[in-house]
Order: C-alpha cells, then structure tokens, then sequence
C-alpha cells in the first residue's frame, strides 16, 4: 500500500474516532471525551506522522523477521 493510500486511510479513521468519541461526550455528558476529540482533532497532523511512522518501523521489523527466518 502507498503511504499516500495509508495517510489517506488513517486520516478517515482518525476523523471516525474524533466524531465517535464527540458522540459519546455528547450522550454521556463527558467533558473528558471532548477534550480528547479536541485535542486528536487539532494534532491531527502531527498524529498522522506517529501514525505512519510506527507501520514503518512494524513493516521493517515484520521484513527483518520474515527474511531472517526463511
């Protein structure tokens, strides 16, 4: 998968878990579930690089291991 596709994907799921975690502020009057949405939603950017950077670091780990046993 690109990274392009992969950024692309993570920035739905990441917009998925701000609006299911603002629904559950907003049922369950938790201002804790708002403050998360909101703190997700403005590092939005910052949270796609981690994000990118720990499958990276999975895909080479996951390659190091298969090439080393085969």
């Amino acid at each position: 998968m690109t990274t392009s596709r992969q950024r692309c994907y993570l920035l739905y799921l990441n917009r998925a878990v701000i609006y299911v975690v603002s629904l559950i502020g907003l049922f369950w009057d938790a201002n804790t579930a708002y403050i998360i949405a909101l703190t997700l939603w403005i590092w939005l950017p910052q949270c796609l690089q981690v994000e990118l950077r720990i499958i990276k670091s999975l895909k080479q780990h996951y390659h190091f291991i298969h090439t080393k046993t085969h």
